[in-house]
Order: C-alpha cells, then sequence, then structure tokens
C-alpha cells in the first residue's frame, strides 16, 4: 500500500478510464459534427445576408399608398441606391432618405434594368399581364422621370454632378470626392420635374453685377428638399390634395442662374377661426428698398391678432379691403420668372400666402450653430451674431420688413464668405479646401458615376442597342479618359457598353454578364407599350431574377413617358 509522506492515510490509484469507442459511435459523432458545421455556416450566411427595405418616404413612394398620400421618389434617390449597393456605406454621416440597405458590404453584384416608354399607366392598365414581375417584388414604387419634363433619363442615371463646394463637402463627410453619394443634381434639370420651368434663360444684362465668393445657386434648396421642409410644391397624389386651393408664383419659370435676383420675403398672421391667415406681407430686394408692402384682410374672423409676435392691431386692419387673391395676383405680377425668393423659415410664409415657388434660400438652413441640420436658429439671434444688429425687439411685435431685410442681409453675408460661414455642420470643411483644389485642379462641374465605379476598382456593363448605349459613350468616356483613372497603377478594370441588335439580345447579355460585373445595366428603350410587350417585359424580368445571384441586388425601372411617372422595383435576392 501506497501511503502519503505527511499522513498515514492510504493514497487511492486512480482509476483509468478506456478511451476507446466503436466505430459506429465514432462515424455518428463526425456525421454529427459535420452537421454542426453545416448550421453554423448557415447561421454565418444568415448572419451577412443583405437585406434592403422601405423607411417613411419610400413608403410615402409605395403604389399601394393611396394617390391622394402618395409623394413620389426622384431619379435621383434610384441613382444613389446604385452607387450605394456598388461602394458600401463609405462611413456615411447621413443615413439614405428611403430605403436602409443592411449588411450592403456583403452585396455579390448589381443588376438593374430600365425599361424607357413604359410608364406608371402601363403598370395600372396592364397589371394582371406583369403577374411574374408582382411575384418577384413586394414594393414597387412612383418615381418622377425626366421624360415627364423632357429631360435625359441617362444622364440623371449616368450623372454624378459636383461643383467645387459639393466637393468639399463630399471631402468633409467621407474623406474622398470620389465616395460621395449625397451629391446634388443638376438643379434646374431637378426642378423641373416639379415647376413648370422653360428653357429660355432670362436677360441678365441689366441686373447688378455683385462680388460673390460662390454662386448664389448653391444655396438654393433642392427640390426633394422642399418636399422635406414641408413647402407646398405642385406634386401628385396627397401633395396635390393638400395644395388644391393653392397657386404658382408664375405660370412658367425661368431657369436659375448665378444672376437671379433675390427678393426678401415675410409675412405676419393672425389667428382666426379657420386658423391662421395672412395679414401682412413684405418683400425687399438686394438694395434693400421695400418693393412689396401690404396688410391683408382675412376671409374669417380675427379672434387674435398675436399683436406681440405679428405686429398686427385692429387699428391697422380697419380700412384694408385687400385680400389673399389680389396680393397674389400682385406677387405674380411682380416677381420675375427666375426669382430667388429668401427668408427664415419660408414654408411658413408660403403657405401663408398659399403661393408655391421653386427658387427658395432658407436662413434657417444655410446657417447652423449646432451642428445639427434639425435644429434650426431663430432670426434674431442670427441677426444679432452675424449683422450685429437687434430684431424683433419691440414691444409692439414683429416688423415683416424689418424681417425680410435681415434675411437678405444674412444671405448676402454669406455670398461674400464662403459656403461654410455660419455653419457648423461644416466647421471642418475649410481645412480640406486646398485637397480639393489639389485633387482637381481643373473644374469639373459633372463626375459620371463609371468614374466612381473605375475609382473604386469594381467593374460595370451597360447593354442596350443602338438607340440608347450612344447616350452612354460620352460619360463613359470621360471616366475614361480622367487623369487620376488613367495614373492608376495596374491594368485597369472593366468598365464597358456593349451594343446588340435587338432587345431580346439584350436580356440575354444580361444574364451572361451577370458575375462578371459588380454593376451590370441593361437599357430598352420602347416607342409604344402594348399588351404584348408589357408580357415579354414580364418574362424578361423572371429570367433576369432567376439568373441573378444570391445577395445581389435587383432593380428594375420603368422609365415613364412624357406624360407619366415611372416605377421602380427593387429587392435583395435571399433565399433566406
Amino acid at each position: 500500500m501506497i501511503t502519503n509522506n505527511n499522513s498515514e492515510e492510504p493514497i487511492k490509484k486512480k482509476r483509468r478510464i478506456g478511451t476507446e469507442c466503436s466505430k459506429e459511435t465514432i462515424d455518428n459523432l463526425l456525421i454529427l459534427s459535420k452537421t454542426d458545421q453545416k448550421k453554423a455556416k448557415v447561421r454565418v450566411r444568415k448572419k451577412h445576408i443583405p437585406k434592403f427595405r422601405l423607411i417613411t418616404t419610400g413608403i410615402s413612394a409605395l403604389l399601394t399608398t393611396p394617390l391622394h398620400d402618395r409623394v413620389p421618389l426622384t431619379l435621383t434617390d434610384i441613382q444613389h441606391l446604385l452607387l450605394h449597393s456598388l461602394l458600401g456605406n463609405l462611413n456615411l454621416t447621413q443615413s439614405p432618405r428611403w430605403y436602409v440597405l443592411e449588411k450592403c458590404n456583403h452585396l455579390k453584384q448589381t443588376t438593374c434594368l430600365i425599361v424607357e416608354g413604359v410608364s406608371i399607366k402601363h403598370w395600372e392598365l396592364y397589371n394582371s399581364s406583369l403577374s411574374e414581375t408582382k411575384k418577384i417584388f413586394d414594393n414597387v414604387v412612383e418615381i418622377l422621370t425626366p421624360s415627364v419634363y423632357n429631360g435625359s433619363l441617362v444622364k440623371e442615371l449616368a450623372l454624378v454632378p459636383l461643383s467645387e463646394a459639393d466637393k468639399e463637402t463630399m471631402i468633409q463627410k467621407y474623406g474622398s470626392m470620389n465616395l460621395a453619394l449625397e451629391v446634388r443634381k443638376d438643379l434646374n434639370v431637378m426642378m423641373k420635374a416639379v415647376f413648370p420651368i422653360g428653357d429660355e434663360v432670362s436677360d441678365t444684362s441689366n441686373r447688378i453685377s455683385l462680388e460673390e465668393k460662390f454662386p448664389r445657386t448653391q444655396l438654393i434648396l433642392s427640390a426633394w428638399q422642399l418636399i422635406e421642409e414641408n413647402y407646398p410644391v405642385p406634386l401628385k397624389g396627397k401633395l396635390k390634395a393638400i395644395y388644391a386651393d393653392y397657386v404658382l408664383s408664375k405660370e412658367v419659370y425661368k431657369p436659375v442662374t448665378a444672376k437671379s435676383p433675390m427678393f426678401g420675403l415675410d409675412c405676419e398672421m393672425c389667428l382666426t377661426e379657420a386658423g391662421s391667415e395672412l395679414t401682412r406681407v413684405s418683400i425687399v430686394n438686394e438694395k434693400h428698398e421695400t418693393v412689396y408692402e401690404s396688410f391683408v384682410k382675412p376671409f374669417n374672423k380675427i379672434i387674435d391678432y398675436l399683436t406681440r409676435f405679428s405686429g398686427i392691431t385692429k387699428t391697422l386692419l380697419e380700412n384694408v379691403t385687400k385680400r389673399l387673391e389680389d396680393v397674389q395676383k400682385e406677387l405674380r405680377d411682380l416677381l420675375p420668372p427666375d426669382a430667388i425668393l429668401v427668408g427664415q423659415s419660408l414654408q411658413t410664409d408660403l403657405h401663408a400666402l398659399k403661393m408655391m415657388h421653386p427658387y427658395i434660400i432658407d436662413t434657417s438652413m444655410i446657417y447652423n450653430f449646432a451642428g445639427e441640420r434639425t435644429r434650426k436658429p431663430k432670426l434674431k439671434i442670427l441677426a444679432k451674431e452675424f449683422l450685429n444688429e437687434d430684431i424683433q425687439s419691440s414691444k409692439k411685435g414683429h416688423c415683416s420688413v424689418e424681417d425680410s431685410l435681415a434675411s437678405i442681409k444674412l444671405v448676402q453675408l454669406k455670398l461674400s464668405k464662403c459656403m461654410e460661414f455660419g455653419d457648423a455642420v461644416h466647421t471642418n470643411r475649410q481645412q480640406y479646401k486646398e485637397n480639393a483644389i489639389k485633387m482637381s485642379p481643373k473644374p469639373q462641374y459633372a463626375v459620371p458615376i463609371f468614374n466612381h465605379i473605375i475609382d473604386q476598382s469594381k467593374t460595370s456593363v451597360v447593354i442596350g442597342c443602338d438607340n440608347i448605349t450612344g447616350d452612354y459613350h460620352t460619360f463613359l468616356m470621360q471616366a475614361k479618359e480622367n487623369p487620376s483613372n488613367q495614373l492608376k497603377k495596374g491594368k485597369p478594370k472593366k468598365v464597358k457598353l456593349n451594343t446588340v441588335d435587338d432587345m431580346d439580345e439584350v436580356i440575354s447579355n444580361i444574364m451572361e454578364a451577370g458575375t462578371d460585373y459588380n454593376l451590370v445595366m441593361g437599357h430598352l428603350k420602347v416607342d409604344a407599350a402594348n399588351i404584348e410587350l408589357i408580357q415579354k417585359i414580364d418574362k424578361w424580368i423572371q429570367q433576369i431574377w432567376d439568373n441573378v445571384q444570391e445577395s445581389a441586388l435587383c432593380a428594375i425601372v420603368f422609365g415613364g413617358t412624357s406624360t407619366d411617372n415611372g416605377v421602380a422595383m427593387v429587392r435583395v435576392k435571399s433565399t433566406s
């Protein structure tokens, strides 16, 4: 017996447990292990599957949303999605406005089919012939398309415009210009989707030439910003119903330019039995002269003059006979067709006037203290901080002339400085200016989408017949000839055009190219859609979808016609 040196207690021998197992047991363990491995792989796959879903703005554009509540998207929204799917999140400071694309870095590929000449009316008329398309895509949204205003669908999809100011913003946001997603379209092109804007530019020869550090057009709100900020706009659906009794400030507008005149506008309102109604309007010009001043008599009985804010009293309105429609007519006669209206949160004033106008500079959006766009400064604080003027200090209430004058002075001050001036959102932007100049010594006002693709070492192909690919050729050449791309080491990635003989061949080439390119874009142009063509398109969409690989994004765009909007469908393919 073995004993412990420190005690008399015997040490028990440990019994060896046998480790031998039968072959059957081992095989079962291996099978179980392989099953667990497969399950683990499935879990990993599911974890990294990209997902696409709509958020509020996108839901508002759904065809399932009643017409009176529907607000269409723009083609820019589709372009942003395509870029997002290709280039990833890119450290975005702002989320996309109409969708969420989860795990987008795991997207394997993007396929997009554009059918120009098919509209929302065709979708509604031949809906039963699109059975396969409806099985594939749950979310179908209405989009404003260039065909409605005689614009180029190719230009709006292929072109990513960047002004010098935009370039600096992009560098600030993403570290590199070529990572830009939140870029602005040409202002006039986008506005034509909403307002009746002609092609003729106003004569600017007699207008004052002012020293401005950047074009005033850079401060104008874009079409979708007007919608987002609740400005009245002449759209279909919900907005059309809400603004049924509103009038346009002009029957037809002219394109806005850097020499378009600015007018400061401010209104005062009183509370009536029907709600807030207009009681005073003031407009000043760039010389700080009052060019329009009028009191207005509301149709409904006033229950509160709101004197402490409006400055309006019963005495001031006692002998006033002018009504809202009189003011509307006078303003329509006064304002030139390219006028830029300037004001603080001007949507309130336009709603009071029941008027719609395309060119707006909002001082609450071009100045910012908080560094957050949703937190807007008051005009009184802006005037004191930047103009060293005390406004709205009278115990008798606000003065609309004083407020409109302060707004136009603030815009003029900013134009004399820089885009960053007075805007905490862009506090650090100035330090990137020299880099922007170095990166682009020669001004470029538009960068093709292909330029982004090449720069990020992605590949793409555009497939179409000869009635469409020629339109893409210019933008592709601009990208290939870009100096920064030519200086890249190694063999350049594939970015090409493929011209084929007929539409069936476009579809077959899309299917063949699916795994070879990061972006495959097919573009068809049809003259007149009928039931036979719609049935064929439905079959094409099914064929394309069947060939799209898992974890790839598929987008279908019906480009609309000269009279009707288009539709768009988006889905990420997944077996889960």
